[in-house]
């Protein structure tokens, strides 16, 4: 909880500060935008090693770990990122940016998410 509401608090005096900036100069109105939402990435850092944990425990119960897990995982990673990229570019008013970078991410996922897919069918065949 501490960490959200240190998140939050950065987010706020940055979105105030980058209110007041805006006016006189955007472009340093979005770096200051841009460099909170590092930091605030940054501090979320902590939760890392617990998912590296949980994702660990998963590949042990599964059978076939890296499989079903590894697919799973690029597409939280790519989500991620389309998501903060996207955000990013509709910060600095361009949208059509924003909107081929969620296409891009989209297109991305589905990609990774092919094999398990395909795995997922042919478990499915293997039970008809």
């Amino acid at each position: 909880m501490e960490v959200l509401f240190r998140c939050a608090a950065i987010g706020i005096f940055s979105a105030l500060i980058s209110l007041l900036i805006k006016r006189y100069n955007p472009e340093l109105s979005f770096t200051v935008t841009a460099l909170a939402a590092v930091t605030i990435l940054l501090g979320c850092r902590v939760f890392f090693d617990t998912a590296g944990d949980l994702i660990k425990s998963a590949k042990s119960i599964l059978n076939s770990g890296t499989t079903l897990v590894q697919p799973v995982l690029k597409c939280l990673v790519i989500a991620l990122v389309t998501k903060f990229s996207a955000s990013l570019c509709k910060d600095a008013s361009q949208g059509a940016l924003a909107s081929a970078v969620e296409t891009a991410g989209t297109f991305c996922a589905a990609a990774v998410a092919a094999p398990f897919v395909v795995s997922l069918l042919h478990t499915i065949n293997g039970m008809i």
